[in-house]
């Protein structure tokens, strides 16, 4: 239910967004602060292990003194640990189905999918992509609120991609072309009050 790193922009919000064109899925998540553990597989290769060799490599060629702020920044975006603050107005979208498909079609052009629901608390979807500057091919997949607090998300998707080499610094010659993915992601409430996190809006 991410959108974290450039390179999975289009599987994890067709991901996040599988309640689309079905009713709404329950419980409803409880907002506050939710801790996220999530695993994804391209081509076999750990997508965070390769950020992290990625990361070590872009710390190397920046002066000492600013390796801290950037290594911190970096952490961020490729730690499979994250933390969100979810809103009561975030935490109803994220079962909504209208608003979850207007947010897809807005940020993922080119793709197109099916839902079918499976009881109360559960979705699948199938689904094509066509983006000359992204991803090309089928995905499918599942969401599923286990409870208010806990949420589980997986999918795989097989086709191309072709992203600029600025999108995935040291990562874009090695990962276009074909293209296997598979990703899993777990995300459970820890608490009411969300500390330094900075609140998650509604889109």
């Amino acid at each position: 239910m991410r959108t974290r790193l450039p390179l999975l922009i289009p599987f994890l919000l067709l991901a996040g967004s599988a309640s689309a064109l079905a009713a709404s899925i329950q419980p409803t998540p409880e907002p506050g602060l939710w801790l996220s553990d999530s695993t994804t597989l391209i081509n076999g290769v750990d997508l965070h292990a390769k950020l992290r060799e990625a990361r070590d490599a872009m710390l190397e060629s920046i002066p000492q003194e600013q390796r801290s702020l950037v290594a911190q920044m970096l952490d961020n975006a490729t730690d499979a640990n994250q933390k969100r603050c979810i809103t009561q107005e975030l935490a109803q979208q994220l079962t909504d189905p209208d608003a979850l498909l207007a947010d897809a079609h807005k940020q993922m052009p080119g793709c197109e999918f099916s839902i079918e629901q499976h009881g109360d608390d559960r979705l699948a979807f199938n689904g094509t992509c066509n983006n000359k500057d992204g991803f090309t091919g089928t995905m499918q997949g599942e969401t599923q609120m286990i409870s208010s607090r806990e949420m589980r998300s997986s999918f795989t998707g097989e086709g191309t991609y072709q992203i600029p080499e600025q999108t995935a610094p040291g990562l874009a010659e090695q990962l276009n072309g074909p293209v296997k993915v598979t990703h899993r992601e777990t995300s459970t409430w820890s608490a009411s009050a969300c500390g330094d996190v900075p609140v998650e809006m509604a889109h």
